[in-house]
This record gives C-alpha cells, structure tokens and sequence, in this order.
C-alpha cells in the first residue's frame, strides 16, 4: 500500500525537478509545480485521486501527451522499494 508515501520531498525550482514518494496525487504535484510558476505537464481526468506511482506503472499519457510526452518522458529517475525492503 501507498498509504503512508504522500510526501513531496523536494521541489526544486533552479532545475524545475521534483522528487516525490509513489502516493502523491497528481494534483497535488501539479499544484506545487504550479506554485513555483513551474508546469508539471501529466494531466488527467483522475487528477485529484491518481498517484505519481500509479501513472509511471502505466505510463499514463494525458492530455498533453502529443506535446509533453508520455509519463516516462518527464521522470529523470527514480528508487524503487521491493517488497523485502531493500
């Protein structure tokens, strides 16, 4: 479960990234981004209930997806966790 992984953990704007746990919602990114004057381009219906982690494992594309890209397209990397915790 996500559950406990909703934190925006750092937003920075000098290299307008974004590091942010799996159980974000994609509103809530989308807000932050848009606090900074930034645009966090991945924009669905779902907004305010979908997460970050959902939409990398399907690798949503949105209504921007001709000019923005896919979901992948915008992720400069990531960690995973395995079930083990490593």
């Amino acid at each position: 479960s996500l559950e406990r992984m909703k934190q925006v953990i750092e937003v920075d704007p000098v290299t307008a990234t974004m590091t942010v746990e799996a159980g974000v919602e994609l509103q809530t990114i989308q807000e932050q981004a848009d606090s900074l004057e930034l645009l966090f381009p991945l924009d669905l219906g779902a907004r305010g209930s979908c997460t970050i982690g959902g939409n990398l494992s399907t690798n949503a594309g949105g209504n921007r997806v001709i000019r923005y890209g896919m979901t992948r397209d915008l992720v400069v990397g990531l960690e995973a966790v395995l079930p083990d915790g490593t």
